[in-house]
């Protein structure tokens, strides 16, 4: 027994000189510690490789718009005598808003009904004038004619001495004379009736333009909507009050939510994209079919948790030359009054899909790593990690999508390296751990554009 202890003693004591080539303790002892960490495998985490839908998508922020929407704007100035409506009020088209003082218009309408009515006893009265001169034509026609008749009777006979034929020559002259005289009577009735006509039609003018002033003593609503603002008070002046910038203030902002659309500009590279979106659209629209190539998802962090789906409405042709852009309007959903939902004003963000990939295979966003020109991960297998390469394709929140090179060399179910992958090399061994699931970031600040997909390399 103890030369059994003096000998492994002795092999104990000669390892320090085998693997330090005896060139001291305390340099051969960390010589031995670094061999043995050399040895230890790689503490890695991993999370499986996933079969799942990927779509490539371009995210914009904008604000939402009602095509309805408009500032009432007073037509004249006058005293608010009544305001009936508040904020948050829906009213129907033709509901009155507010009333100015109106006595100064409804006298004006008055007075022109009077002279109205004056000018309609005038034109009567003229009608009657120009019948009694017609009348007058006729008995002074009938007059000359018998004069002219009995003068040329007794001419012809020969008869009647020079005296007589020449008081009946007198009698036919003064009834033409009476003639002439009555049918200047009528022409001159004719103009005094048609003057009286046109006087009638001035009061009815007058009527009509003291009405339409009436009209802007009262502001109604042109179309059904939501009161979003209310610029008026009982006692103002309207069209007299103004802005912190000097302008005259509106006296109501009326806003219809059942009626809402986006805008968003582009780049003019996507045109096509959008032009055959639309196409699309209309086709569909005319085989009563659902065909539309784009889908547009929108959401906001007023209405969190809700996402509503747009549509494209306009696309238009014409770049601008400053920007490079086109404009795309984008037909939101309806909300109906006090349902939530979209708002005139609000701030949405809109992801377009633009392609589908629905069977793709889909690693978490750190377990890519990107070397030189070449894109690869790390896959575990029977505790050692092999490197394959592979070529990206689109992403989303959480996953990127990856098509291995060589056929088969990944497969859904297969478990990529996420975290401890900077240091590691092809064939290394490796101690993995189930890396915690992650959850999608929250959104960002909605300011300008991002890109939710990226697109394909190759």
């Amino acid at each position: 027994m103890p030369r059994v202890h003096s000998a492994a003693l002795a092999a104990l004591l000669s390892v320090p000189c085998l693997v330090g080539a005896c060139s001291g303790g305390s340099s051969g002892s960390a010589d031995v510690a670094t061999a043995v960490k050399q040895r230890e495998p790689a503490r890695v985490r991993t999370a499986p490789v996933e079969r799942r839908e990927l779509v490539r998508t371009i995210s914009t922020t904008t604000t939402v718009e009602s095509e309805r929407e408009i500032e009432l704007m007073p037509r004249t100035s006058g005293i608010v005598m009544r305001v009936l409506v508040e904020e948050g009020d829906w009213v129907e088209a033709g509901t009155v808003l507010a009333e100015l003082d109106r006595r100064a218009t409804q006298s004006a309408i008055e007075l022109a009904r009077i002279a109205l009515r004056d000018a309609a006893d005038a034109a009567k009265a003229a009608q009657f004038a120009l019948l009694d001169a017609q009348n007058r034509l006729t008995t002074t026609k009938l007059r000359w004619e018998q004069a002219s008749r009995e003068y040329d009777r007794n001419e012809k006979a020969g008869m009647l001495s020079a005296q007589a034929l020449d008081n009946l020559r007198t009698v036919r002259d003064t009834a033409q004379a009476e003639h002439e005289g009555a049918r200047l009577a009528v022409e001159r009735a004719q103009s005094q009736l048609q003057a009286v006509e046109t006087q009638q039609a001035k009061a009815q003018l007058s009527i009509e333009r003291a009405e339409l002033d009436d009209s802007f003593m009262v502001i109604t609503a042109p179309f059904a909507g939501q009161i979003a603002a209310r610029g008026l008070r009982v006692g103002d002046t309207a069209g007299r009050v103004r802005t912190a910038v000097g302008q005259i203030a509106p006296a109501f902002l009326l806003s219809d939510s059942r009626a809402l659309r986006a805008t968003v500009f582009r780049p003019q590279r996507e045109l096509p994209l959008f032009l055959a979106a639309q196409k699309a659209a209309r086709k569909a629209a005319l085989e009563q079919g659902d065909g539309a190539a784009l889908e547009i998802r929108v959401t906001a962090e007023a209405v969190p948790g809700m996402t509503f789906a747009g549509e494209i409405l306009l696309v238009s042709p014409v770049i601008d030359p400053a920007s490079g852009s086109f404009r795309v309007t984008v037909k939101l959903p309806p909300t109906e009054p006090g349902s939530v939902g979209l708002l005139p004003g609000m701030l949405v963000r809109l992801e377009i899909v633009t392609e589908r990939r629905p069977d793709a295979l889909v690693v978490p966003k750190r377990a890519l790593r990107r070397e030189g020109g070449s894109d690869f991960v790390f896959v575990v297998e029977a505790g050692r990690a092999r490197r394959v390469e592979v070529d990206e394709g689109f992403s989303d929140e959480l996953g990127t999508e990856v098509r291995p090179r060589e056929l088969a060399a990944l497969q859904a179910g297969a478990r990529v390296v996420v975290v401890g992958n900077r240091e590691l090399e092809d064939g290394a061994e490796v101690r993995e751990e189930e890396a915690p699931a992650e959850v999608p970031p929250a959104p960002g600040p909605a300011a300008g554009e991002t890109a939710a997909a990226a697109p394909a390399k190759g």
